[in-house]
């Protein structure tokens, strides 16, 4: 049987300079945590055929700190898939009009766009409705993922196969165990565009203190989850086995984390 397939285009934008250029450079400086976390949940969704055992699902992943996206080519892949969708991730709140710019020129030829990450998850915890540029972006067609993707994103490609993309979805009175989780990963070509070929995980999220201008409490809630030494281990391994030996490592409250000297003493030894 002749199988059938799905494409995924991930996007990290960029934002705008004051001049309203795109800010690039030929090599960035930090790695993106939310295209590798979201890259490897999809990663897993490939690989355990949510959408089939006749649906090959690829998955393509830019940074645009150093990438140009080409907007064309991307929506001709998709449409020459025959399905899929565009993923705008981890988009914060400067980042966010270029995010729906990029959104706009998916939509106008006619290719399903997600936005996530802190701009439409803060929002939608944090204000009392939902503010004009979110707005903005349902009236485009776009859809809005609020919260963590952990255990949800196999519902997503569903509702994209199906045509049947929600307006919103939002997971944010769900957080998800990182225990055993799917890891963060990008392919070696995309992590060699960042300056000293560093790639990123999280190892814990949420924060116990309830620092009322936070947005990270309210996202990611006041009880500290985090991965095991194990994960990590893993993490590690998967990256090196790709020539990835260095890392950029986040955390909500690394000193609150309960595995943190084991995970620094697996990690002296991996090294």
């Amino acid at each position: 049987m002749h199988a059938r397939a799905f494409r995924i285009v991930l996007i990290k934008p960029s934002h705008y300079d004051k001049d309203g250029y795109v800010i690039q450079w030929r090599r960035s400086t930090i790695p993106s945590n939310s295209l590798a976390s979201v890259f490897g949940l999809l990663k897993e969704c490939a690989e355990r055929r949510v959408l089939g055992s006749d649906v090959d699902i690829a998955i393509e992943a830019y940074d645009e700190c150093n990438t140009i996206i080409d907007v064309e080519g991307a929506a001709r892949r998709i449409r020459a898939a025959g399905q899929g969708f565009v993923g705008l991730v981890g988009v914060q709140s400067n980042q966010f009009p270029r995010a729906l710019d990029l959104a706009r020129q998916f939509r106008a030829r006619g290719v399903p766009v997600v936005i996530g990450g802190f701009h439409v998850s803060g929002c939608i915890a944090m204000l009392p409705e939902l503010p004009f540029d979110l707005k903005e972006a349902l009236e485009l067609g776009v859809s809005l993922f609020a919260g963590e993707g952990e255990g949800r994103l196999a519902e997503l490609l569903r509702d994209v196969a199906a045509g049947a993309l929600k307006p919103i979805y939002n997971h944010l009175k769900d957080l998800p165990g990182m225990e055993a989780a799917a890891f963060p990963i990008l392919p070696r070509e995309i992590v060699t565009r960042v300056a000293g070929h560093y790639a990123s995980f999280d190892a814990g999220r949420g924060c116990p203190f309830q620092c009322s201008f936070c947005t990270i409490i309210n996202v990611q809630g006041r009880k500290s989850r985090y991965r095991t030494p194990d994960d990590v281990e893993a993490i590690v391994r998967a990256n090196a086995a790709q020539g990835i030996t260095r890392f950029f490592v986040t955390d909500d409250n690394f000193a609150r984390n309960k595995n943190w000297e084991p995970i620094l003493d697996r990690l002296i030894r991996l090294r």
